[in-house]
């Protein structure tokens, strides 16, 4: 079962260690795993695993002060990314796959052109099931954004046998989207802000 951790940093804290700070603690706390125990390494394609636990499989992510990890027993990628102006946005839409493309501009009352304001929040909801699933799949940026589906629940693709689903996640008053995308189909309906 996919478990997921949600945390903002501290004052001058840096986001990437308190990432894999956030993961130690939730490792120990879920699997009794001691945290001097706990050896992240990445793989050839820069995807994070545990060496020695070869059944668990992990994804950190930051973005601004917001940090988050995500683990379980299948593959599994976590992407969060604080709310803020991406000046490339509309290029990277045009990118993407034609649903997702259909589905934002819908979202945004219409054909979203380069000219109107950026929809922050629908652009990042979009951008981190992108990412979340390039991440669960271990291929990050190398993959065509056309090339797989993020509209629905179950990701469209045929990358990988496996099928993958995903979701996205809010935290009431945070300026942040998060999405989590695994090789399994019951993903956490809910998620709540850890203090980190």
């Amino acid at each position: 079962m996919v478990k997921i951790r949600l945390a903002r940093t501290g004052e001058g804290q840096d986001p990437s260690e308190a990432a894999r700070e956030l993961l130690v603690s939730a490792l120990e706390n879920e699997y009794g795993i001691p945290a001097a125990e706990v050896r992240i390494e990445k793989d050839e394609k820069g995807k994070p695993y545990l060496e020695g636990y070869s059944d668990l499989y992990i994804s950190i992510s930051h973005s601004g002060p917001y940090i988050a990890c995500a683990f379980g027993d299948k593959p599994v990628g976590v992407d969060t990314e604080m709310w803020k102006a991406h000046p490339k946005w509309r290029r990277i839409v045009d990118k993407m796959h034609l649903r997702e493309r259909e589905a934002f501009d819908r979202a945004c009352g219409g054909a979203a052109s380069e000219e109107a304001e950026e929809p922050v929040e629908a652009f990042c909801d979009l951008w981190v099931r992108k990412e979340s699933f390039l991440k669960a799949i271990g291929e990050g940026l190398r993959i065509p954004l056309y090339a797989f589906d993020t509209t629905e629940e179950r990701v469209r693709q045929e990358l990988r046998k496996e099928p993958y689903f995903i979701r996205n996640y809010r935290v009431e008053k945070e300026p942040v989207s998060i999405a989590v995308c695994a090789g399994e189909e019951k993903l956490p309906l809910d998620l709540s802000m850890w203090f980190w």
